[in-house]
């Protein structure tokens, strides 16, 4: 029988799930999030983020009943980015105008974020952490707090990603560079910008590689063992071969129950298919597409997407 934490001192090896927003952080945690060793935060976590005992909620998804599709419902509790939790522990983590690292972190937030953590593992009854988030790697942060914190980035095609931030109402880069939280781009990039007249398509694309870039560098400061890349396309590929080098990476065993919820899974390639706005290739035209490789090109082939 697994074990349960019962104080933050039982936190061991949390998994941090990340990417730049848009890239699949979803389907892959409805992948392996639900593997009978992980407890998550939910959207109930979210909404209240002071009642530790609301995790208890997510013990739901253990129950028979729910162990196929309904887990994926909207009213049974869902893993989930729960940003006002994590507010709570540091009003920053949300939405900080720069990455975190571990210089931001304090003895009193290094506190709370254990004691959030610890307290969803215990309500839920798992011996282990996962949840995801987007935006700034905030690794160097994640680390001072856990230092045997384990991540996996999710990364997909630039392009397919500058796609759907512009179909979305949330996507701050409507705002524009001077008001979006992500600072001024570099004079080249800048210089490209005015070229292309601040096209919203090509704001998102340096959106992304603002993104990637600050993902793929704070990587670099962490020991290999610790990272996992999980591109999207291989994804929605083969999505029970990733899910299972995800378990594998986080040092967990397959097992009967997980393969079952893996075959309850239905991924959807939106590279492809249209899943609420129809594929970038159907969408944008040459001259878009030439421009977003003017803009991002290089980290379009460190990803091995050119």
């Amino acid at each position: 029988m697994m074990g349960t934490a019962t104080d933050a001192e039982g936190i061991d090896r949390p998994v941090f799930v990340l990417g730049t927003g848009r890239s699949g952080l979803t389907p892959l945690m409805d992948l392996i999030a639900y593997h009978p060793a992980f407890a998550w935060p939910s959207q109930y976590n979210d909404r209240w983020p002071n009642v530790a005992r609301v995790s208890a909620l997510s013990r739901l998804v253990d129950v028979p009943p729910f162990r196929g599709p309904w887990k994926l419902t909207r009213v049974v509790p869902k893993h989930a980015e729960s940003y006002n939790l994590w507010n709570r522990c540091y009003p920053g983590f949300a939405e900080p105008f720069r990455d975190l690292t571990c210089g931001d972190v304090t003895e009193w937030s290094r506190t709370l974020f254990r004691d959030a953590v610890s307290g969803i593992m215990r309500y839920q009854r798992k011996p282990m952490f996962i949840a995801e988030y987007s935006g700034w790697s905030r690794i160097g942060f994640l680390r001072g707090i856990f230092p045997d914190a384990k991540f996996i980035h999710v990364v997909r095609d630039g392009r397919a990603v500058a796609h759907s931030y512009t179909n979305v109402e949330w996507w701050n880069g409507w705002q524009g560079i001077h008001r979006w939280r992500l600072g001024m781009p570099d004079d080249d990039v800048l210089a490209k910008l005015d070229h292309y007249r601040y096209s919203f398509l090509a704001l998102a694309a340096v959106y992304w590689k603002i993104l990637v870039s600050n993902i793929a560098k704070a990587s670099r400061e962490i020991p290999p063992e610790d990272l996992l890349v999980v591109r999207y396309e291989e994804l929605v590929t083969d999505p029970h071969k990733e899910a299972q080098r995800c378990i594998e990476f986080c040092g967990l065993k397959d097992d009967r129950g997980f393969r079952r919820h893996l075959g309850t899974v239905n991924i959807v390639d939106a590279n492809t298919k249209k899943l609420r706005i129809p594929p970038w290739r159907e969408s944008l035209d040459s001259a878009q597409i030439e421009m977003m490789h003017d803009l991002i090109g290089d980290e379009l082939a460190r990803f091995s997407y050119l």
